[in-house]
């Protein structure tokens, strides 16, 4: 009778874990040698697996697979005190960078160095946060978190309406296109402006899907009221409307179904372009010149060298020379001072040269090129302080409005007095004494010119704003009356935003008595115009004292002001 074969039963796995088994009950595979090693164990069982432990390929097997280190020894055990610890730090890393406006290059090798400054500490050892998973867990961790919870904020607290901007920018081959949501909420603040997302899209079409599939990915399509982004024709055509089937703005309003959706240009790119379209009065290419001088030396030490030696001579303190941001005209603003205050010098140096750039000689031996840097550096002084107004962060349309109104105030002043700085005058007197009579004509000229065509530029974009001159009352910075308010009802109506006037009125007299008694406090009149209805809202007893009334804020604060955040979230990318 033949001898029974012997398999391979689960006492055996148990007592010898380095086998399984393999291809039939009577076969072990071996996991420490090579894949594919199979032991019978037919004939005597366990004495297999024994005769082969003891073999030399098996030893040297699992030699090696005693020194290598374990998957085991380099992952946390999850719920511990210690992966808790672990995680927290890999979470401390984003945190820190994102205020602090850090590169994820500066992140790349942070594991290693804390390795290297805490030998001892066990989380420094276990610390894998790299370049790529930082920007991990700030794209898919803490941004998704902090969207949601805006959003979760907006369900609760009821908010209706909310306004949202874009501005597409390429970057390398493709458009980057932050979508940014704007709404108001007295119980945390007042106005709000949110990153939504930050999407990329191939093509200058895709835009408008790209913020139609934002909207509604977070459910705020019916709530959208409003659209803003920048002055290109693209986003909301020409002034003439030539094309408007075809721009961003009517795709959304086809997407709502809602022609009162409100389109609003941005005011930061129109006093940009402003100053810009001015300045094509004058004789002297000033951008053109600012970025020719600063191609000339940026790079080149050969050159700079010999410039600060006609510093020297001249006794003019070398300044290192700015260039300017070719979509932002008024940036040119401190290469100008600079330019200004090393005139002499570079004057010097350019025409002491062999071969200097044609266009750089021929404005150093214009007769009247430094006046116009003069006259320059003291117009867009005035736009330059009004566009950090217009930017601050949190602005309204009630501010915004202001600041264009102030800026054609000025125009509209130094044309009718044909303003020039004492600069200015006194180096053009210096010129009439010399006998250039025909050139300071032609300088006072074209200074007239350089007015007027801002004003033209500004009143032309303007008239595009003043459909929102009905809400200048919600400055508060003076009592307002029922008839201002009654024009934003009836704007509002028009909009399809119902408004119980009967209602309404009480509020406002309600609102109208904590305006008198906030007149007199300065720190109330400093207050940004949100920040003052948020005050009285949270001061008011009741939601019936305000119900209508902050239904008015919510829907023109939602409004965006201008495009300034994406243009920030997009460089910040």
């Amino acid at each position: 009778m033949p001898k029974r074969k012997c398999v391979f039963t689960d006492k055996l796995k148990q007592k010898y874990p380095h086998f399984r088994k393999g291809r039939d009950d009577y076969e072990a595979e071996c996991l420490v040698c090579k894949a594919g090693t199979f032991v019978s164990v037919a004939h005597k069982g366990a004495s297999d697996l024994e005769y082969h432990m003891s073999s030399e390929k098996h030893k040297k097997a699992l030699g090696g697979d005693s020194w290598s280190a374990k998957l085991t020894e380099f992952l946390g055990t999850p719920g511990t005190k210690a992966e808790d610890a672990l995680a927290a730090a890999d979470s401390t890393l984003p945190l820190h960078t994102i205020p602090s406006c850090n590169s994820y290059k500066s992140t790349g090798r942070t594991s290693d160095l804390f390795r290297k400054i805490f030998p001892d500490a066990e989380i420094a050892q276990k610390f894998s946060n790299t370049r790529s998973r930082t920007e991990s867990l700030e794209n898919s961790v803490l941004a998704q978190h902090a969207v949601s919870l805006d959003l979760k904020a907006l369900e609760e607290h009821g908010i209706p309406f909310c306004g949202v901007a874009i501005d597409d920018s390429s970057h390398r081959a493709l458009k980057m296109v932050p979508v940014l949501i704007q709404y108001y909420d007295y119980r945390n603040g007042g106005l709000k402006t949110k990153l939504l997302e930050l999407q990329e899209s191939p093509t200058e079409m895709d835009v408008s899907d790209s913020l139609v599939k934002a909207l509604k990915k977070h459910r705020l399509l019916q709530k959208c009221v409003a659209f803003a982004g920048d002055n290109c024709n693209t986003m909301f055509g020409e002034l003439r409307q030539d094309e408007e089937a075809r721009t961003v703005l009517a795709k959304l309003k086809k997407s709502l179904q809602r022609e009162t959706l409100i389109g609003v240009y941005c005011p930061a790119h129109i006093l940009h372009n402003c100053i810009h379209h001015g300045a094509d009065a004058l004789e002297v290419d000033v951008e053109n010149i600012i970025l020719k001088i600063y191609q000339y030396f940026h790079i080149y030490a050969v050159r700079t060298e010999p410039l600060h030696e006609y510093c020297e001579f001249v006794e003019v303190e070398y300044k290192r020379l700015l260039s300017h941001s070719r979509t932002r005209w008024l940036s040119l603003f401190p290469g100008i001072t600079k330019l200004l205050q090393m005139h002499s010098a570079l004057k010097s140096f350019f025409l002491g040269q062999s071969n200097p750039p044609a266009v750089l000689k021929s404005f150093f031996e214009h007769e009247f090129g430094e006046l116009y840097l003069w006259h320059m550096h003291s117009l867009m002084n005035a736009f330059h302080l009004h566009i950090e107004e217009m930017e601050r962060e949190n602005n309204s349309l009630v501010e915004v409005m202001k600041t264009l109104d102030s800026v054609h105030t000025i125009l509209l002043d130094r044309r009718a007095q044909n303003f020039m700085s004492l600069t200015v005058k006194g180096m053009l007197s210096d010129k009439r004494k010399e006998g250039l009579e025909a050139g300071c004509d032609a300088f006072s000229d074209a200074v007239r010119r350089l007015y007027s065509n801002c004003i033209d530029y500004l009143e032309m974009w303007m008239a595009s704003l003043q459909e929102f001159s009905c809400f200048a009352w919600m400055a508060l910075s003076d009592t307002p009356s029922w008839s201002d308010v009654e024009a934003c009802i009836t704007y509002l109506i028009e909009k399809g935003i119902e408004i119980d006037d009967i209602r309404c009125f009480d509020q406002f007299n309600n609102l109208k008595k904590f305006v008198e008694a906030s007149s007199d406090e300065e720190e109330f009149q400093h207050l940004l115009s949100h920040q003052k209805w948020t005050k009285y809202f949270l001061k008011a007893k009741a939601i019936e004292c305000y119900s209508e009334l902050l239904k008015i804020a919510q829907f023109f604060f939602a409004i965006p002001s201008h495009s300034v955040n994406m243009e920030w979230s997009t460089s910040f990318h």
